[in-house]
């Protein structure tokens, strides 16, 4: 007989992963795909189309011929792409990583006063009228803007889709949009209503079950941000759930609170549970600079689970700040540029790799203390997706955050929470709840030193006064938008 199966899409910053669910929440088969980002100066596009060879390359092998019962997407956010009526790109999909919007984003700030997502060209409203003012000749083919995950659901569906968690990074939308963004020449029509992340927005066409390889008539459901997925996945469902950290290209951490919550300078999102927002933190390119360490000294990937990496004298004897491409929580800083100091001629690969951990981890303590200062507390943290996998890594978090880190027993990020959020949109399981008690397990845990962890707290004061002078250092060196 064969099995039923919830699938899951993460349409990631660097690539399209897709998994397989059995109805017990198990992984059965999954398969990734990269493409590529176009990075320049401030801008940052990827080719959409790219998003949706990925899917047809990966989705096959991941269906294996099961009987699928639905299908969801997440994807990074917010990442959007004006499509024609044909559902078609009309140029290239502006990222989350796209900082060219910040004039627009200080006049929408200014047009809408104190919101809970700031003023900065991150949120897709401003990235909505920087296009409308620099490729206008784009909106004006276009039927529609769709958020990545909304693409491939419309390539899968022929519908048009916006769920409410990708809403939520769009600043100025609380469950509609004032009407000050229409008038001030901000394109908001463009984009659909939107609705919860599990309604079923549509069924897989004949064509795009040729392509993919699942069955013509599956339900889709909205999906949503990628940390809807992750949530999920670790099991944050509820305010006083654990945070949890969604690791990539850049860390995103993620807590359960009621809805309506603000914690001034950092991100706010709904969840796919009733009554539930997400409060999230975010680095910019915390993966990016380990991959860039590595590709730069030739190192090799089984570095990051090296055991003498951690051998080594710790803190080390470089300071790093990793906002290789700006900073998000809690300064919100696109200008800003990072810098290794403390560099002597004995510096090799590992010094500068496990300078680049501890620099990663001094900026998710930067953001926990905001968290905390809020009155959120953070006793431990639950890691998943790429950076998960580093047991170095992963101590020298626990070691600098004096806090337990702990790696769910799948780890796989936010697709896996994509095909949970499938199967919760049809009752396979009939709560978020029922999910979590069959999949979220912890299957390590990475204990801090608290002598470490002492030092780590004398360093991270050092790391402060290093984050604090670098904007007027390298903002002169920064072409792009001011």
């Amino acid at each position: 007989m064969t099995a039923r199966v919830t699938v899951g899409v993460d349409i990631g910053t660097t690539g399209l992963k897709a998994v397989a669910l059995d109805d017990r929440a198990r992984v059965l088969r999954e398969r990734t795909v990269r493409y590529p980002t176009r990075l320049a100066g401030m801008g940052a596009e990827q080719d959409a189309d790219a998003w949706w060879r990925a899917a047809c390359e990966a989705l096959p092998e991941v269906v294996g011929g099961a009987e699928v019962t639905s299908v969801a997407v997440t994807c990074q956010a917010p990442t959007m792409v004006a499509v024609d009526a044909h559902g078609d790109p009309v140029g290239p999909a502006l990222t989350w990583i796209d900082r060219r919007a910040m004039a627009e984003a200080r006049q929408i700030g200014e047009l809408l006063g104190t919101s809970r997502n700031g003023p900065d060209p991150y949120h897709g409203t401003a990235k909505l009228l920087w296009w409308a003012r620099h490729r206008p000749a784009e909106l004006d083919k276009a039927q529609a803007v769709l958020h990545a995950n909304g693409f491939l659901v419309r390539r899968l569906t022929g519908e048009s889709s916006l769920d409410d968690s990708g809403a939520c990074l769009m600043q100025g939308w609380d469950g509609g949009w004032p009407a000050a963004l229409a008038d001030a020449g901000v394109p908001v029509g463009m984009l659909p209503d939107a609705v919860p992340c599990r309604t079923v927005v549509g069924r897989v066409t004949p064509q795009a079950a040729e392509l993919t390889g699942l069955p013509a008539g599956t339900p889709v459901a909205a999906g949503g941000i990628d940390a809807v997925g992750s949530a999920l996945e670790a099991g944050v469902l509820r305010p006083g759930d654990p945070l949890t950290e969604m690791t990539g290209f850049s860390t995103v951490t993620v807590l359960a609170v009621p809805r309506g919550t603000a914690v001034p300078g950092l991100i706010h999102s709904r969840h796919c549970v009733d009554g539930v927002d997400l409060v999230l933190t975010a680095q910019v390119s915390t993966g990016a600079v380990v991959d860039w360490v590595r590709a730069l000294t030739g190192e090799p990937p089984g570095l990051l689970d090296s055991g003498p990496l951690l051998e080594r004298p710790r803190p080390t004897r470089l300071l790093a700040a990793p906002s290789f491409a700006g900073e998000r929580t809690p300064s919100w800083d696109a200008r800003v540029r990072g810098a290794v100091v403390g560099l002597d001629l004995g510096v090799d690969a590992r010094d500068l790799l496990l300078a680049v951990f501890e620099g990663t981890a001094f900026a998710l303590r930067a953001d926990l203390d905001a968290l905390e200062a809020a009155g959120h507390r953070v006793p431990s943290v639950l890691c998943t997706g790429g950076g998960a996998k580093s047991e170095a890594w992963l101590q020298v978090k626990a070691d600098v955050l004096g806090r337990e880190i702990q790696v769910p027993v799948t780890g796989h990020g936010a697709a896996v929470g994509a095909a949970m959020l499938a199967g919760l949109a049809v009752g396979v399981w009939t709560s978020p709840e029922e999910v979590r008690d069959l999949a979220v397990v912890p299957s390590r845990i990475h204990r801090p030193d608290p002598e470490r962890t002492a030092r780590y707290t004398e360093r991270y004061e050092l790391f402060r006064r290093l984050r604090a002078a670098l904007p007027p250092l390298t903002h002169p060196m920064v072409q792009g938008e001011s």
